[in-house]
């Protein structure tokens, strides 16, 4: 008897050791910033829908863009600002934006695909229409403004992403999503318009969630429909852009020899505007470049070359503002 109690115990020990060296990662430090984080409730239809918000003290009266950031499934907005390095709150100093940090319903997004067994697909959340009524709430407390507004999503909110792209003509200037392609048509809720916003992607070749080459999406044991590739996905956004597209590839600086990612950037372009950029991490997982948060090991390789939300704020242009 004794020695099946020790087995047990050796084995729980084993799985709690593997479970916290495979999944854990420490929530960095939160930097010196200019204003504090706030948080703030909105009921939307039926449900009472959260949002966390970071406005510089020096935004003044004048309209300023909001800058959207969506979770993936399983965590919430505190965790996706901390998985960006807190990244969004430095630069909306530096160059004079809102940030807003939604939180899920029941940390899932109700995302384009039809296929996901996430809470907020199953109860069919009208999340379009909570991130409308937080778009008008800033409008109302920041002044912003209504032809700069921006949705940066990770993963679940990616996806979310480009389904208020979809659905929602004209609401965003500008998307960025990390770990996100289209679904398959038999697997999407929306067709996407034409022309779509600006769209940036990010999306690692070893991604063990999201296939970069496309396929069947499978999470933790349940299936989640068939996506396309990233790079059938930033086709097919671009092609939403009637008229003539140049193309260039080009390959980021690698930082660090002792990382063993590496980046390539290809953009379609139309005269001088970029309509979408795509990032492939060769090497890369299920994460979000920068280089402040550490992600778990089971999500796969961080890539340190570049920071994902500094991208993003010079794709949309507001690092000229």
């Amino acid at each position: 008897m004794m020695i099946v109690v020790a087995i047990s115990g050796l084995l729980a020990l084993t799985a709690s050791i593997l479970f916290w060296y495979w999944a854990y990662a420490p929530t960095p430090k939160v930097p010196s910033l200019s204003a504090k984080l706030s948080r703030e409730a909105l009921t939307v239809g039926a449900e009472k829908r959260t949002c966390w918000k970071y406005a510089p003290g020096a935004l003044g009266k004048q309209k300023v863009p909001l800058v959207i950031v969506l979770h993936g499934s399983g965590i919430n907005g505190v965790k996706i600002r901390a998985w960006t390095g807190y990244a969004f709150d430095q630069l909306a100093d530096q160059y004079g934006f809102a940030v807003a940090y939604p939180d899920g319903y029941q940390r899932s997004w109700n995302d384009i695909r039809k296929n996901v067994p996430f809470p907020a697909k199953q109860k069919n959340i009208d999340d379009a229409g909570f991130i409308r009524s937080l778009i008008e709430s800033f409008q109302v407390s920041h002044n912003i403004a209504l032809q700069q507004v921006y949705v940066f999503g990770y993963s679940n909110g990616g996806m979310m992403a480009l389904r208020l792209a979809a659905s929602v003509p004209g609401l965003l200037a500008g998307i960025a999503i990390v770990g996100a392609n289209l679904p398959t048509p038999d697997n999407r809720t929306d067709d996407i318009q034409a022309p779509m916003p600006r769209v940036m992607m990010i999306h690692g070749t070893k991604d063990p969630i999201i296939p970069y080459d496309g396929g069947r999406v499978r999470f933790f044991g349940k299936d989640l429909g068939n996506v396309l590739s990233a790079s059938a996905t930033a086709e097919a956004i671009a092609e939403t852009h009637a008229g003539p597209k140049t193309i260039q590839i080009e390959r980021l600086p690698h930082l660090d020899p002792h990382d063993p990612t590496s980046v390539e950037r290809k953009t379609w372009s139309q005269g001088e505007q970029k309509v979408v950029e795509l990032y492939t991490v060769y090497g890369g997982g299920h994460v979000i470049p920068q280089t402040t948060a550490k992600f778990p090991r089971l999500m796969g390789k961080v890539n340190r070359d570049f920071s994902a939300a500094r991208k993003a704020i010079a794709f949309w242009g507001l690092d000229q503002r």
